[in-house]
């Protein structure tokens, strides 16, 4: 036997990453709406609730939640979303877009 430790793994990908959820946030944020924009280096996705303006036939779109990622990260956030989306076409039926 040998006293040798065997050398950590630098590669993130083959390692098993598990989620934790504070408290706070166990019961998430809801959100209606969501307005994307880029710049060179991040993609901001901020997502809103909609809610009426006070003046008539307008509506504000008040961000609850702003994520920044890298560009790196858009293609599995996509890939994530075209996952889940299916398997839960899949169990419940087609999703329909509004207006």
């Amino acid at each position: 036997m040998s006293d040798e430790k065997p050398e950590p793994n630098p590669n993130p990908a083959n390692k098993q990453v598990q989620v934790v959820v504070p408290d706070e946030q166990k019961h998430g944020t809801y959100a209606n709406f969501l307005v994307v924009s880029h710049s060179p280096h991040d993609f901001t996705l901020d997502f809103c609730q909609l809610v009426p303006s006070g003046e008539k036939g307008k509506v504000n779109a008040e961000v609850v939640s702003r994520v920044r990622i890298a560009p790196t990260m858009v293609g599995r956030v996509l890939n994530a979303l075209n996952t889940n989306l299916s398997s839960y076409e899949e169990r419940f039926g087609s999703v329909k877009a509004l207006g």
